[in-house]
């Protein structure tokens, strides 16, 4: 199945949907990996911030240069963190909950709009909800 790029939703079939679950597992994947990773940075900005207090602003000190460098890597990491949650979007899926790995899709049922409700690890989608309701409210379909 090919996806034009665009951020626009979408109608999904149960077959269409199901066919996403391998390319969604790796983006949350990617995700929570890179979320590890932007924590790490930031914790150490915090720490070295606190250490060295004024001196992480003189860029010319080693610990300003360490400042400046981890700054960098954490832009560097939400920049591809943000890109990542595009790349979801562009499947004309909705991430909810990262943590939970809970995404979301639009499907008929019965003549009506809900959401395809799936969560990571699961080998198919088993579950849905209507559109005011959250993943706690999922039933079987």
């Amino acid at each position: 199945m090919e996806f034009d790029g665009t951020m626009s939703p979408r109608v999904f079939t149960l077959e269409e949907a199901t066919q996403l679950i391998p390319k969604l597992e790796q983006y949350l994947d990617e995700l929570l990996l890179k979320k590890k990773k932007m924590q790490k940075r930031h914790d150490q900005l915090l720490v070295l911030d606190l250490i060295v207090g004024e001196k992480a602003q003189d860029y010319q000190s080693h610990d300003g240069k360490d400042y400046l460098e981890k700054s960098a890597e954490l832009e560097s990491l939400i920049l591809s963190f943000e890109e990542d949650i595009m790349k979801i979007n562009q499947t004309g899926c909705f991430l909810r909950d990262l943590e939970k790995g809970v995404v979301d899709l639009f499907y008929v049922r019965d003549k009506q709009l809900v959401y395809l409700c799936w969560k990571k690890g699961e080998k198919k989608i088993h579950y849905y909800h209507d559109l005011d309701d959250g993943d706690r409210h999922r039933r079987p379909l």
